[in-house]
């Protein structure tokens, strides 16, 4: 059976149960829907961790292009960037890349990032009481 390409559209419609933020048309990503899905579960879990009301939380999509001059461990290129952002007491910011050695906040985000082909994620404060975990999942070519 052929794996199925995430539909990044119907997923955030599948969990209005959040607050959801998104441009009207995103990019697809050649990223099989069971990677990715479980990537997202792992975020929201992370995001639960720090403050379990699931309804405060935020999950945002945006398209991304990242120029020459992007930030280190970021190649150029178009990106979709998914987010969950919500209050609590988070880790200092962060950042990375399937290079990184150390583990992006646990083995099992480590492992849904890396098997979701994630190019780059970062965790980094909005302010005194809000934090945001974001993570780059190449456009597709197509």
């Amino acid at each position: 059976m052929e794996p199925r390409r995430v539909d990044i559209d119907a997923l955030m419609n599948e969990h209005a149960f959040m607050s959801v933020e998104r441009q009207q048309s995103l990019w697809e990503v050649n990223v099989d829907d069971e990677p990715f899905i479980r990537m997202l579960g792992e975020m929201i879990v992370v995001g639960i961790l720090h403050h379990d009301v699931l309804a405060e939380l935020t999950l945002n999509a945006s398209n991304v292009t990242v120029g020459d001059d992007g930030p280190d461990g970021v190649g150029s290129g178009d990106y979709v960037a998914i987010s969950i952002k919500g209050p609590g007491e988070w880790e200092e910011d962060a950042r990375w890349t399937p290079a990184s050695t150390e583990p992006f906040w646990s083995p099992d985000l480590d492992a849904a990032v890396r098997a979701a082909s994630a190019s780059f994620a970062y965790r980094r404060r909005l302010g005194d009481d809000e934090v945001s975990i974001t993570v780059f999942v190449p456009r597709s070519a197509s």
